[in-house]
């Protein structure tokens, strides 16, 4: 007995040790500044190749070259496109549309009038560029003139940056959103790669794209206008604003900050010729970028959620390839650890089936571009990035999409290295374990390289996240890689999206619903005495998630203890104190498909391939009931069909203090055991 005391003692302490430098890892990140370490104004003004000498793609004058690099099926397609968008007629961005959002908090009758006009001329640029006959000049030249007429190019939802909040946009005060700097992008790689073409026609064409890019984009970000997705203000504290505003201003920027930088860098690299300015410009894009990098979690994982990876980690390579191509790779940071990290984080969250964890604001199924992660991961000398890249294209050999969106950042170099990806054999990313500590999201596979068996995902965390949904505490299982227990995910945006139910507590896995109390938002609702442990074949994770109840609910101790057994099962324990009696206790769980629970005790959930999953219960403990959820909201159903389930365990005798267990295997292993 002294001897097992003695060896508990020491795993004790190693654990605690081991979580204390963890936690201690998460916050000394702050002050790296890998870009401002040699990365000056005057390194830029000396490296940075002037844009007439930057040539990253082929221009019109080399079509030939794409004919090269494209399949016959590919370049097909991109020719059909362009051809069905001759004589596009080119829908107007109306003011009552605009106003859509102020008045009924509607984002979409708008972006989709916006994104289309940019997706039609990124076709047409496409196909011109391609095919180089002229058949699409005219319609491309309208789809120039168009945009550069628009009053804001960004979208509604985003006026809150602007003095005079949102409404209508003042052309007197441009501002830089997301789109507004995209759409620069896209003008500006147009400019670059039609240039003699464009001045054929006129030459005012290129020299209104750059005035355009010149009075929204770079005048705006010179003025220093501190915005908040910049990050400059995080750590400053204004008592006369409110906790909310406070908690907002001190979290971590989110993905607009590479996104915006990407793009923001894109323009000025194609398109500013004046030396001094373009190198300042350049510093200035990075030392907002580094307030994205300086807290980033050094184990790589994005809290936004894996469907926002694409935006994040992904969008800081196309900046740190952008100004690598433009330097002849003398600014390569691509060795960096930290960014090697962010981005592995992709096939570490990847579940099966196209299928990923959606914590957070995420969406379960999402289509990150295989040559995104292909060259992300050659960049890094990540063989399973490469891998998974090769594999994904090899799922989806038959889309002939151009990619992401409208941005011809993205779609060039999809085009231009397809070739490699191609030669590249692939792998589906199916990684036995993952224990992220700096975001607290622990992954645990029965078997590597296969989906065969369960996958257990779960996090603890804080309820401060950017695009925080309130789930500390919560997990996702699946099984032979269909979804069993979920996480709803991310609904359609829209001007009271923070209320839809999908960021409650009380639709996510196994969080306690106490007397009607859910948990609250903020980084003080956290989880705490966080473990996790791996060791022969079984995978321990727990917390404690009482702080993510607001004082007054009474919670002393709630703690959520997951245990799986690789190849055998998974149980989850519970055990909680309350200052008070409770008048309710309700545990819920999100069901993927309806569950049998007929037979008293147990809960049965059958999977995509008919297996079936038995989930035990103490019926003299709980009575169960399963509520149907019709999905409205088409985001969040096109993961998961037109309806979802959710099981409530409510306590028969809720008491001050209890302690329960349910235990979860495959219902023939239950059979045969």
């Amino acid at each position: 007995m002294k001897k097992n005391s003695y060896l508990n003692s020491k795993i004790i302490v190693f654990v605690c040790c081991f979580f204390m430098q963890s936690y201690l890892m998460s916050y000394a990140q702050e002050g790296r500044h890998i870009l401002k370490q040699g990365y000056t104004a005057e390194f830029f003004q000396q490296n940075i190749l002037e844009p007439t000498a930057w040539v990253p793609y082929p221009a019109i004058n080399k079509s030939n070259e794409w004919k090269s690099i494209l399949s016959a099926q590919k370049y097909t397609a991109i020719i059909k496109t362009a051809e069905s968008l001759i004589g596009y007629s080119w829908p107007t961005p109306r003011a009552s549309v605009f106003l859509d959002f102020v008045e009924n908090g509607n984002r979409t009758n708008f972006e989709t009038i916006s994104f289309s006009r940019r997706n039609a001329l990124s076709n047409l640029v496409i196909g011109e560029l391609i095919e180089n006959k002229g058949r699409f000049m005219d319609d491309i030249v309208d789809g120039i003139w168009s945009i550069c007429e628009e009053t804001f190019w960004g979208v509604p939802a985003h006026l809150t940056y602007q003095n005079r909040g949102v409404g209508l946009a003042d052309v007197t005060n441009p501002v830089v959103d997301l789109f507004a700097a995209e759409t620069g992008s896209m003008l500006a790689w147009v400019s670059n790669l039609l240039g003699d073409k464009l001045d054929k026609v006129s030459p005012l064409i290129k020299e209104r794209i750059y005035i355009e890019i010149d009075r929204r984009i770079f005048k705006v970000i010179e003025s220093n206008p501190k915005y908040r997705w910049m990050g400059f203000n995080r750590k400053n504290t204004d008592t006369t604003l409110s906790y909310r505003m406070q908690s907002f201003q001190q979290r971590r920027p989110n993905n607009w900050n590479p996104w915006i930088s990407s793009n923001l860098l894109t323009c000025t690299l194609l398109l500013e010729k004046n030396k001094q300015r373009r190198s300042k410009f350049v510093q200035e894009v990075f030392n907002i970028l580094d307030n994205y990098l300086d807290p980033y979690p050094a184990d790589g994982g994005c809290d936004e959620g894996p469907s926002y990876w694409g935006k994040a980690a992904a969008a800081t390579f196309d900046c740190l390839d952008l100004v690598s191509m433009a330097t002849n790779n003398k600014f390569n940071l691509f060795g960096d650890t930290l960014i090697k990290n962010m981005g592995e984080y992709i096939f570490k969250a990847y579940i099966g089936n196209g299928y990923y964890l959606n914590f957070a604001d995420a969406v379960a199924k999402t289509n990150h571009s295989p040559m995104l992660i292909y060259r992300y991961g050659k960049a890094v000398n990540s063989k399973k990035m490469m891998e998974m890249g090769s594999f994904l294209a090899s799922q989806d050999e038959a889309n002939n999409n151009l990619g992401d969106g409208f941005s011809l950042l993205r779609i060039l170099p999809e085009l231009f290295y397809s070739k490699n990806l191609m030669n590249t054999i692939g792998q589906e990313p199916l990684v036995l374990d993952s224990w992220l500590p700096d975001i607290q999201v622990m992954v645990s596979r029965d078997q590597a390289n296969t989906k065969t068996g369960f996958n257990l995902a779960a996090k603890a965390g804080h309820n401060q996240e950017s695009h925080n949904h309130n789930d500390v505490g919560s997990f996702v299982l699946f099984y032979n890689g269909y979804p069993t227990m979920i996480d709803a995910g991310a609904g359609t945006y829209t001007k009271d999206y923070n209320l839809l139910w999908v960021h409650s507590s009380a639709y996510h896995n196994f969080l306690p619903i106490i007397n009607g109390n859910v948990q609250e938002e903020g980084r003080k609702y956290s989880a705490s005495n966080v473990s996790y442990s791996n060791h022969l074949n079984q995978v321990l994770f727990s917390q404690d998630i009482s702080k993510t109840y607001h004082d007054t609910v009474g919670v002393i101790k709630w703690e959520t203890k997951y245990r799986h057994q690789k190849g055998k099962s998974i149980t989850i324990a519970q055990a909680y104190e309350l200052k008070e009696n409770p008048s309710e206790i309700v545990i819920p769980i999100l069901l993927a498909t309806k569950p049998d629970i007929s037979t008293n005790g147990q809960l049965i959930i059958t999977t995509g391939d008919g297996e079936k999953i038995v989930v035990d219960y103490d019926s003299k403990l709980f009575m169960l009931s399963i509520e149907e959820i019709k999905l409205a909201d088409d985001k969040i159903a096109r993961n998961w069909g037109a309806t979802i389930f959710r099981a409530c365990f409510k306590m028969s005798h809720p008491s001050k203090k209890a302690n329960y267990t349910f235990g979860i295997k495959n219902i023939k292993t239950a059979l045969n055991k």
